[in-house]
């Protein structure tokens, strides 16, 4: 039988924006970091997997949040293992403030890739991880599959140096910047992320160049495609604002 684990962290000026909010990257970030400690403690972090010449690689992603946390606050993030299918592992996360209330859940999809052939593998090759379900899921529900969009060009890139990370392409946290980088600051001003999806469909690999493309479904529900020139669309996203 598994166990959940409580991971706490202080909000760092590295960590907000301009608003003195926490950044949708850094939140990401804070959760991505959360799934790889629990990971490494329970034997099969990425650097364990590594030595198979495997690795992790994150599938999709959901995060919703009641509040965004600020400048100097300290929060929790509990996590467990809710399932394991043939090729994809379901990941929760609670995330709570200092006074212990709930302010937000998250959730991640995430299957194990063989750094030579850059395919997945099945999840029974880690047996191990079994151990560690707790059936337990969120009120966000799993990440979920985002369909097509058609919009408009609001932002473009080139991967370079300082986004490849140990899995030799890009991490996936620029994905997020890239995508936050679509609004201005007097948007950001005006309203804040209730809740944001992504789906990671391709690799992006060094000198990959890409565009962002935006569509408003409904007011201040955004999606999103990356799309590359050569691979096509690398992922899709959803970001959900509400007004301040």
């Amino acid at each position: 039988m598994g166990a959940k684990k409580i991971y706490v962290y202080d909000i760092e000026p590295q960590d907000i924006d301009f608003r003195r909010k926490v950044s949708l990257k850094s939140l990401t970030n804070f959760i991505l970091i959360t799934a790889g400690k629990n990971a490494d403690e329970n034997g099969f972090g990425i650097m364990d997997l590594q030595k198979e010449d495997l690795t992790w690689v994150l599938s999709r992603l959901v995060i919703q949040m009641d509040r965004i946390p600020h400048e100097d606050d300290t929060i929790s993030i509990e996590t467990w293992i809710e399932k394991i299918g043939t090729a994809f592992t379901t990941r929760n996360f609670r995330i709570s403030d200092a006074d212990g209330i709930v302010i937000g859940y998250a959730a991640t999809s995430w299957a194990i890739m063989d750094m030579k052939t850059r395919r997945s593998i099945p999840l029974d090759s880690i047996p191990a991880m079994k151990e560690f379900i707790i059936n337990e899921s969120t009120p966000i529900g799993d990440p979920e599959h985002l369909p097509g969009v058609e919009g408009e060009i609001v932002n473009s890139f080139t991967v370079r140096y300082s986004k490849i990370d140990v899995n030799n392409h890009a991490n996936s946290l620029y994905y997020v910047q890239w995508i936050s980088d679509c609004f201005s600051l007097d948007f950001y001003r005006e309203h804040r992320i209730r809740r944001f999806d992504i789906n990671f469909l391709k690799e992006l690999t060094i000198d990959d160049k890409g565009k962002v493309h935006r569509e408003e479904v409904a007011p201040d529900d955004f999606r999103f495609e990356i799309v590359t020139r050569d691979k096509g669309i690398a992922c899709r996203a959803r970001l959900l604002f509400e007004e301040v």
